[in-house]
C-alpha cells in the first residue's frame, strides 16, 4: 500500500458497518461465546471490503470502518463500497441463519455509506503508523450507519448520485 502525502485531500466513499444490539448480545452470553459469534461476522465484513479493493481503516469491536478510493484511487469507489455492503449483508444473513439453526443468538448489521472529500493523514500510534481520514464525510457515514434499519444499507445523496442506475435504490427519507 502506498501511503499518500501528509494532508492529501481525496474524494472517497466511507463505509461503516456494525452489528445491531451487540452490546445486549455480549451482555447476555459469555465473552468467549460472544467472540465466537462476532469474529466470523467481522471476517465477513473485512473480506467484502478487501474483495472490492477497499481499505479497512479500523475494526471497531463489532464493526468495520472502511474507505473506498483511498489509499488507491478508483473512479468507481462509490459502486465498490455499495457492492461491498450488499455482499456483507448477503453473507451476514446466511451466517445469521446458521447461528439460528445452531440455537445461538442471531445478528443483523447496519451499514452506512457516504461519499465526499476527506483529508488523509498518517498518525504514529505507539510505534505503528495509522492511515486515517478526517472530515465531515466520515461523520455522515457513521451517522447513516447508526440510523440504518437492521439488515439495511443507508447511503447519502452524494453516494446515490454516483451509483444510481447500477443498483435498485429506495428512498428512505423524503425531502421536505
Amino acid at each position: 500500500m502506498q501511503i499518500p502525502a501528509e494532508g492529501e485531500r481525496k474524494t472517497v466513499s466511507a463505509l461503516f458497518v456494525d452489528i445491531k444490539s451487540s452490546v445486549e448480545l455480549m451482555a447476555s452470553i459469555d465473552a468467549e461465546d460472544a467472540q465466537d459469534i462476532i469474529d466470523p461476522a467481522l471476517e465477513i465484513m473485512v473480506d467484502a471490503v478487501l474483495f472490492y479493493d477497499g481499505y479497512v481503516v479500523q475494526t471497531l469491536g463489532d464493526g468495520v470502518f472502511a474507505l473506498f478510493g483511498a489509499p488507491v484511487a478508483y473512479g468507481d469507489h462509490a459502486r465498490r463500497a455499495t457492492y461491498a455492503a450488499i455482499e456483507m449483508q448477503r453473507v451476514l444473513r446466511s451466517y445469521a441463519s446458521s447461528l439460528e439453526r445452531q440455537g445461538k443468538q442471531s445478528l443483523e448489521a447496519r451499514i452506512g455509506i457516504n461519499t465526499g472529500d476527506v483529508v488523509l493523514r498518517t498518525l504514529n500510534a505507539g510505534g505503528r503508523l495509522e492511515y486515517n481520514p478526517i472530515g465531515h464525510t466520515i461523520n455522515i457515514a457513521a451517522r447513516l450507519q447508526s440510523s440504518a434499519r437492521p439488515g439495511s444499507i443507508a447511503i447519502s445523496d452524494s453516494t446515490r448520485r454516483l451509483v444510481e442506475g447500477y443498483f435498485e435504490l429506495r428512498r428512505r427519507f423524503r425531502p421536505r
